[in-house]
């Protein structure tokens, strides 16, 4: 039903295959937000001969579609993307043609190449020896697969996402301030945020209480219309859920002044202070991320 090969260049034809694919699968998987693979990336990744990266192009053997019927040609079904640092953990993502879902071949595939990524060369042969992949959007077929092979879930981390007509009223939000830890003399050791987003604090009683990154580009919302996304949340440990709402208040009001009607936030489902707080401040889910973990003893 299927072949697979790892591939470290294409060939004119199956670089139109797989950028169709990947292309359509995009347009196809935009409304539930699931994960998408970059055709963009897949070729620079291969023109640079970056060895970390791995492409396991599949192929669906000829088949037909009815007792009878033609066979179909040999097509391209799929593409699974690994990212292999050096200590061997690695990310990965796996893309089927939408016109080929349903019908098994991940569930092939797995069962054909296995699980195991314990041996010295890591998972087929990759040097993989723990592969976290993360099911955006929930995918239900990453669950079935995960359910089918016993592959861990290790994470969920929820998309929320609230309206910023509130942050009108004066009294809705505190102001926050531009934040720049580097020259801000009493920045709290939990600050913990890596980014180069926009950093906004919350300060009161004269100290920060809590710390936030904003990405101010545009995000498309059918419901909350053009939204903003808070990248990174910081508070301290025994920071209360109405310290952490104004925060959240805050921050949507500045995505309201800079003329946007919603803002995003993402949260491990699992960190109770901060879901606590964006259920105080007005946030609703919207999608829930799912990540799995292979890892085998070496």
């Amino acid at each position: 039903m299927i072949k697979y090969e790892w591939r470290t260049r294409l060939d004119a034809d199956e670089a139109a295959q797989l950028a169709d694919l990947l292309d359509r699968a995009a347009t196809y998987d935009a409304e539930p937000e699931y994960s998408t693979i970059d055709f963009g990336d897949v070729e620079r990744a291969m023109q640079t001969t970056d060895s970390r990266v791995k492409h396991l192009l599949i192929w669906m053997l000829p088949y037909s579609t009815a007792l009878g019927a033609a066979e179909e040609p040999e097509r391209i079904a799929g593409l699974l993307r690994l990212v292999v640092d050096p200590d061997g953990s690695a990310q990965g993502a796996i893309v089927i043609d939408p016109r080929l879902r349903s019908i098994g071949i991940t569930t092939l595939l797995l069962e054909q190449v296995g699980l195991d990524t314990a041996g010295p060369d890591g998972w087929l042969g990759t040097g993989a020896h723990t592969i976290t992949a993360w099911a955006q959007g929930n995918h239900p077929a990453a669950g079935r697969l995960g359910d089918r092979f016993l592959i861990p879930r290790t994470r969920r981390v929820w998309k929320l996402i609230r309206s910023t007509e509130s942050a009108q009223e004066a009294t809705a939000a505190p102001v926050l301030e531009p934040f720049v830890a580097s020259t801000v003399d009493d920045t709290p050791e939990w600050v913990d945020i890596t980014t180069t987003d926009e950093l906004f604090a919350l300060r009161e009683a004269g100290r920060v209480v809590g710390v936030v990154a904003v990405d101010d580009r545009p995000v498309s919302s059918e419901e909350f219309g053009v939204c903003v996304t808070i990248t990174a949340v910081s508070a301290a440990p025994n920071a209360p859920t109405q310290a952490r709402r104004r925060l959240l208040d805050g921050a949507a009001a500045l995505a309201h002044e800079a003329g946007r009607s919603g803002v995003i936030v993402y949260v491990d489902s699992a960190d109770a202070a901060w879901v606590n707080a964006c259920r105080a401040a007005g946030f609703q889910h919207d999608r829930t991320d799912v990540c799995f973990q292979l890892r085998g003893r070496r």
